[in-house]
């Protein structure tokens, strides 16, 4: 599990580490249009934090924290093969498909991380 919110963390870090790139990018070039810039850095800068405080919900096994992380990561898979594929940056699209399967595999290919993040379920009656 530890890996997983590990990569999870390594994600978060990465999307605020592009917001500060888009944000100096766009204070030492010529940006088409500073408001969408500065919008799209903040709009990183937010999945990157949201990405840590799930890192850390895995990190403390709460089963919480599971089903955003994999919803973040089915939503990058697109996205990763969008890059690739459509757009021709497979060295951007590849490290985000990577990074997704990686995290899915981690949280559901061994009966550990399962077992680990499942939520008690009630005696039935």
């Amino acid at each position: 599990m530890l890996a997983a919110a590990a990569v999870v963390a390594v994600e978060g870090a990465a999307l605020i580490g592009l917001a500060l790139l888009d944000v100096g990018l766009t204070a030492f070039a010529d940006a088409g249009s500073v408001p969408l810039a500065l919008s799209t850095a903040l709009l990183l800068a937010v999945f990157g934090g949201i990405l840590l405080l799930l890192a850390r919900g895995l990190r403390g096994l709460r089963p919480a924290a599971r089903s955003p992380v994999v919803a973040f990561q089915l939503l990058a898979l697109p996205v990763g093969w969008t890059l690739i594929s459509d757009n021709g940056r497979p060295e951007l699209g590849l490290p985000v498909l990577v990074l997704a399967v990686s995290v899915l595999v981690l949280l559901f290919g061994t009966a550990a991380a399962r077992d680990a993040l499942t939520r008690e379920r009630p005696p039935e009656d």
